[in-house]
């Protein structure tokens, strides 16, 4: 009869220890997932929040009498990041001209496309401002990279602004350019127009 009450218990106490370690399992298998998914949150925000494009160098700036009357801003895609494709429908260019507190003077959308390096003659001022002819737009020139409209890590960019008619740089005077691509944050440039410039030819904005 002893023997028969130990093997229950024994019985017993191994049900238990299975619904244990069942119980365990699925806790732990729970914890993973979560832990899991609030990775995948995380790495969505991080991509959201960072920008995928960034400045690869000095701003110039153009001088035309006295005034600045173009950009030109080096970009790269960032470390880690995904290609960003320079297609007008998944890109936008954004101006603001002397942005402060009256808010500045704003100039929605005005990237018009990109010219991929094999339509690229040279890298001189003259030659990128060529490829855009009407001013209050702007272009992406690939300088270097692949033969497409897509800009990869380690290929190389220049957006050129030709400034709006009549609302060339001055002297002191701020401007900002807020590039948007389909994915990730924008990428915002600021810059402000040096106390002195030449009649013509390019100056370095800081």
């Amino acid at each position: 009869m002893k023997g028969i009450v130990g093997i229950e218990a024994a019985i017993v106490l191994i049900a238990f220890v299975i619904v244990a370690a069942a119980l365990a399992f699925v806790v732990l298998n729970m914890g993973m997932f979560t832990t899991q998914r609030s990775k995948e949150v995380i790495g969505r925000g991080l991509s959201e929040a960072s920008s995928a494009i960034e400045v690869d160098g000095i701003v110039t700036g153009n001088v035309t009498n006295n005034k600045v009357g173009a950009l030109l801003i080096p970009l790269k895609v960032a470390p880690g990041r995904e290609a960003v494709d320079l297609d007008p429908s998944k890109l936008a260019v954004k101006l603001v001209i002397n942005s402060g507190a009256q808010g500045g003077v704003a100039y929605e959308d005005i990237y018009i496309d990109a010219v991929p390096p094999n339509q690229v003659t040279g890298t001189d001022i003259n030659t990128l401002l060529s490829y855009v002819t009407q001013n209050g737009t702007a272009k992406i020139i690939i300088i270097q990279g692949d033969n497409d409209k897509v800009l990869e890590f380690g290929e190389k960019a220049i957006l050129v602004i030709r400034m709006p008619t009549n609302n060339y740089l001055d002297t002191y005077e701020s401007v900002m350019v807020e590039v948007k691509p389909v994915e990730g944050a924008p990428l915002t440039v600021e810059r402000t127009v040096p106390p002195s410039l030449p009649t013509s030819g390019a100056v370095n904005l800081s």
